[in-house]
């Protein structure tokens, strides 16, 4: 499924209220525990104040000679690479070469993205050049040459651009135009359409074209004097990045990491490939931490952000789910278990079945007495092998609500023999946290939940 067919109600969960509800009820950990995607990466809700993605802006320049219409346009180039696929050997670099293979793509998508009507008729765009452009930061762009003629001369212009609108439908592109004496800025959104009525004078126009040339001159010696001013620009662009949780470039290297390691998975002569199983997983199962906790702080302002993440990684046949039930992100483990069946005693096999246990841990229920059995047994097992495991904490918390809600259980059955046996194993498992793990949240967790047991 895709996000967007999530309920209002997931779009504005935060995990942090969600357990302070929790906490509230007499089934507290269980159901804290189960509705986050680990107590190791508890995350605190906190208000966005500014755009999680103020830096991804776009810039345009139109200068209009006679019947011709030139357009430099410059889009950031990890959001192109994120919906184009531009690296095409995942190396994390975007070369030169790739640039002119994918010239026919990046064609197509200025064409579609920006529409030029003259003198009342639609314009088609020749692309003249495609390369890549740094500004006084060093971001890297996608520059596109683009030219229109037009019949007869520009009498009357009409430019719309909707650029990376699938990211974010919010995006602007930030304009200049130089036309028929006119020297004008504008800002480019989905919604925002250039329109001007003017009488042509190509010796006006051609002057114009030369200031605007000035102009580009006089851009290239800021550039140049910018170490100056760049301190203060990087101040702010941190701030603007504070807040950021999900982002494109980040998505985009998960997703090329996830493809090479499916490249290396896919070759069964390939020796690292216990190796690429277990990264995979580790890739899979980040990706999911950061959309959940995307969600939780910024509800679905990054929607389409989450989609493309479920989309691409459907087609890599990398299993990453929305769980209704849990509200939460998933990622089904398949690579943890093929880890397993091939290296069951490899350098991962712990944190492999860690995660398979967790995952088993917060997305059943605790209604199933002999499927809380069975769960109970293999934390159980997992321990015994691996008493030094650096995550046993949490583990054995795990472990712990288990035996709690077989308590509860019992209870419920009316076997109170069962019922007293749960509950002391549960108490003792408690303990044992609060004493081996002291100052941790699990030993605080531990303790809380040894006073829901104090009686019953």
């Amino acid at each position: 499924m895709t996000s967007t067919e999530m309920t209002e109600e997931t779009a504005t969960h935060r995990g942090t209220k969600q357990r302070r509800r929790t906490q509230k009820k007499s089934g507290l950990l269980r159901s804290c525990l189960r509705c986050s995607a680990s107590l190791c990466f508890t995350v605190f809700s906190v208000p966005s104040v500014i755009s999680a993605h103020a830096g991804s802006v776009s810039y345009a320049q139109y200068s209009v000679d006679g019947h011709i219409l030139h357009a430099v346009v410059r889009l950031p180039l990890d959001d192109v690479d994120l919906l184009l696929r531009l690296d095409r050997d995942l190396d994390g670099q975007v070369s030169a070469e790739e640039i002119d293979r994918s010239t026919a793509l990046i064609r197509s998508y200025l064409a579609k993205h920006m529409r030029v009507v003259a003198n009342g008729a639609p314009v088609a765009e020749s692309l003249e050049r495609v390369a890549t452009w740094r500004d006084a930061l060093e971001a890297q762009y996608v520059e596109g040459d683009v030219s229109y003629q037009t019949v007869r001369a520009v009498g009357r212009l009409s430019i719309h651009t909707d650029f990376l609108t699938e990211l974010y439908p919010s995006h602007k592109t930030l304009g200049h135009i130089s036309a028929a004496g006119h020297e004008e800025p504008f800002t480019f959104d989905s919604t925002a359409t250039y329109e001007r009525r003017f009488a042509p004078d190509r010796a006006v126009t051609v002057a114009t074209i030369a200031g605007g040339v000035v102009i580009l001159g006089l851009l290239v010696l800021a550039r140049r004097r910018a170490a100056a001013a760049a301190a203060g620009i990087l101040l702010v662009a941190a701030a603007a990045r504070a807040d950021v949780i999900m982002s494109a470039s980040g998505l985009n290297a998960t997703l090329k990491a996830m493809e090479n390691l499916k490249r290396q998975t896919a070759a069964d002569a390939n020796p690292q490939r216990d190796e690429a199983l277990f990264q995979l997983g580790a890739e899979a199962d980040g990706l999911a931490t950061v959309m959940n906790r995307e969600v939780e702080s910024h509800g679905m302002q990054e929607r389409e952000l989450l989609d493309l993440a479920l989309g691409r990684t459907k087609e890599l046949g990398v299993g990453v789910a929305y769980n209704r039930d849990k509200k939460k992100f998933f990622y089904d483990g398949a690579a943890f278990a093929d880890y397993l069946k091939e290296a069951p005693r490899g350098s991962h096999a712990a944190a492999a079945e860690f995660k398979l246990l967790s995952y088993r841990f917060y997305q059943s229920s605790s209604t199933d007495i002999p499927a809380l059995t069975a769960a109970a047994d293999d934390k159980k097992r997992f321990l015994a092998r691996y008493p030094g495991f650096e995550a046993n904490a949490e583990l054995r918390l795990y472990l712990a609500v288990d035996y709690r809600d077989l308590h509860r259980r019992y209870l419920e059955a009316r076997d109170h023999a069962n019922a007293a046996r749960y509950r002391q194993l549960a108490r003792a498992e408690c303990l044992r946290i609060a004493r081996r793990y002291p100052r941790t949240e699990q030993a605080d967790a531990a303790r809380q939940l040894l006073r829901t047991l104090a009686v019953g």
